[in-house]
């Protein structure tokens, strides 16, 4: 009896290990890999704080200089998980600079057999991870998890790996349900997540969720045009009805609303393309004295943006040579009244120049003019920003894959700040850059280049007054920031 007992559960093992196996296989019979890897190479100066010179105050970085190189690793897993459930989960490792340890399981506690938090595994990060439904209601596709959305660059939303090789790597993304639907001439998508969350179980939760509707119409070679709709929605944990005040965000959440449209237009070798975008709803978050123009805790958002390029390319039979022109403006608060007049964005990835793009949010202190007291003129946003740049590229004939830039750009607030030494003016900076690409197959491409960055007004008084009131005998100068880069990236 007891050998037919043992008999039948070894028959039933080897059937379930059996139908497992297979069940995994046909499960990852499709899988695929692809990926992307990213070099940064940094030199710069003077980028925090202007200044070369010696001076007496103790928290200057005086004259600071960057010298490194980074590597981001992004790995994507694909797979059907049905004929019409697909799966895709991508892993990013892009903590390590060279130089430095490759990371590792070296502190092991014996018992618990835990990883250190600096080694491999605490430092690689899912940042997709998701699954994708075809044609729901017959029409639906319907994304649910972790995942990339928008185009980098964009001045309202854009979660996903910094392309204009921000200083750093970063990479975000968004926690969401997507819906996309379109035919041969409109296209949907409408999207409900969450920027930020709580742990489960915990009653009070300070959750930003985001919802919205893109637009777009595809119409033809000449022309598309889109629009869109966002909300998102900052939930305060105050005593309920308490008012929101400097200092205080209060018990009423906080309503974010962006509307915008779009366009592109091609006439023969020219080009133009427009955004504007206009903020609504209730602005209840926390605000303190320290802001540019510091509106009152239950305000209005009315703030709006704008931004303009226009190009065209030319065969000149030597050389095909592209012209191009940017103008951006972002609206300031310059009053106290109960209106929030900055423009204000959920998810920006606006970052145009070489220096101030690339050094545009804070990645280890290296952020530009953060040396510096004063209103941080570093963003990766529009808010209170008037900015233009002007600029040429040229792709020898004789060297396609080669293609050559030159740049100006300039970049104001749109209005004074309201603190800070340098209040009373405007100008942020300036800077002019060089950069060469060179495209050597459709996936791998090599970029390089040097800039320089020589400070405004407001910067210059800034620096001026932080000298005076620590060192009276030090000269009221300042330097450029200085940037020498080099930047791979390879697609597989």
């Amino acid at each position: 009896m007891q050998t037919k007992k043992l008999l039948g559960t070894t028959l039933a093992l080897g059937l379930s290990v059996s139908m497992s196996t297979a069940n995994a296989a046909e499960l990852l019979k499709n899988l695929k890999l692809s990926g992307q890897f990213d070099m940064q190479a940094t030199s710069a100066r003077n980028v925090t704080d202007f200044t070369t010179r010696q001076n007496n105050n103790g928290g200057l970085t005086r004259n600071d200089r960057i010298g490194d190189a980074q590597t981001r690793i992004m790995l994507s897993l694909d797979w059907d998980i049905l004929d019409d459930v697909h799966s895709r989960v991508t892993l990013r490792k892009s903590d390590r600079n060279y130089g430095t340890a490759g990371g590792g399981n070296a502190n092991t506690n014996a018992n618990s057999q835990a990883l250190d938090a600096a080694g491999v595994l605490g430092n690689t990060f899912v940042d997709q991870a998701y699954i994708k439904v075809d044609k729901v209601f017959g029409a639906v596709d319907t994304t649910m998890g972790r995942q990339f959305y928008g185009q980098s660059g964009d001045i309202v939303m854009y979660f996903g790996p910094s392309d204009k090789a921000l200083y750093g790597l970063p990479t975000t993304s968004i926690d969401a349900v997507r819906a996309d639907w379109s035919n041969e001439m409109v296209g949907l998508t409408a999207l409900v997540g969450k920027v930020t969350g709580h742990a489960v179980g915990v009653a009070a939760a300070a959750d930003v969720d985001v919802h919205g509707l893109n637009a777009m119409i595809k119409g033809n070679d000449m022309w598309n045009a889109g629009a869109y709709l966002w909300r998102q929605v900052t939930h305060n944990i105050g005593a309920l009805g308490a008012p929101a005040s400097f200092g205080n965000a209060g018990g009423k959440n906080d309503y974010l609303y962006v509307a915008g449209v779009k366009a592109k237009v091609k006439a023969g070798p020219a080009w133009a393309g427009a955004e504007f975008a206009k903020n609504f709803g209730q602005n209840r978050t926390v605000i303190g004295a320290s802001t540019l123009n510091a509106a009152p805790g239950n305000a209005s958002y009315t703030g709006w943006a704008l931004k303009v390029d226009l190009g065209a390319k030319a065969d000149l039979g030597v050389a095909a040579v592209m012209p191009w022109a940017h103008f951006g403006y972002g609206s300031g608060d310059g009053s106290n009244d109960n209106r929030n007049h900055n423009f204000t964005a959920i998810s920006p990835d606006y970052r145009p120049g070489s220096i101030y793009g690339r050094f545009a949010v804070a990645a280890g202190g290296a952020s530009l003019g953060s040396g510096t007291p004063g209103v941080a003129i570093n963003s990766n946003a529009l808010s209170n920003r008037k900015i233009w740049g002007v600029g040429v590229k040229a792709t020898p004939s004789a060297l396609s894959k080669l293609t050559a830039g030159v740049s100006y750009w300039d970049y104001s607030f749109a209005v004074r700040p309201g603190v800070g030494a340098g209040a009373g003016q405007k100008h942020i900076g300036s800077e002019a850059d060089l950069d060469l690409s060179w495209q050597h197959s459709e996936n791998v491409s090599f970029g390089t280049g040097v800039g320089q960055f020589w400070p405004g007004g407001y910067e210059k008084e800034t620096i001026q007054s932080r000298d005076l009131g620590t060192n009276a005998n030090t000269q009221r100068g300042n330097n450029p920031a200085n940037l020498a880069y080099f930047d791979v990236r390879v697609k597989f």
